[in-house]
């Protein structure tokens, strides 16, 4: 008979606030400074410079399934940092971390509103200007996922 239990890898995620998140996961999607990574079991080692936006863990069966049998999806805002990837196990250190699971609306439209007046000072460097621009976009996408 074939095995059909899912290989997972342990996957821990660190804010400053400590750590958000230690679990057994199939898989994690994370922002990378150059485009989105996606790591399964078996992943080849490597190191990673954070981008902006959302992480995503699938959390394997018996504790994260749904009633349809999928396994269940915890996201989380991240903002600059590092990924490791070594033997199994992710480690994401994370400059700003915030799990998405219940996040409240007015969560987000005070980091846009942060994010916004941010913006509108003169003494941004344009490469801050354009890292708070890319910051408000996705924290408006965020917001438009988040049920009313």
């Amino acid at each position: 008979m074939v095995n059909s239990d899912p290989k997972t890898f342990q996957c821990e995620l660190i804010g400053p606030a400590g750590k958000l998140l230690d679990c057994r996961t199939t898989s994690v999607v994370f922002p990378a400074h150059d485009g989105q990574v996606g790591i399964l079991y078996d992943h080849m080692p490597m190191l990673s410079q954070l981008g902006l936006g959302v992480m995503r863990v699938a959390q394997p069966s018996n504790g994260g399934r749904e009633p349809s049998g999928q396994p269940t999806e915890v996201d989380f805002f991240v903002d600059g940092g590092f990924a490791l990837v070594a033997e199994n196990s992710v480690t994401v250190i994370a400059y700003d971390a915030m799990a998405l699971r219940n996040v409240e609306a007015q969560t987000i439209k005070s980091m846009m509103d942060k994010a916004a007046k941010s913006l509108a000072s003169p003494t941004l460097s344009p490469s801050q200007r354009t890292h708070e621009s890319e910051r408000l976009r996705a924290l408006r996408r965020i917001a438009e996922s988040i049920p009313s």
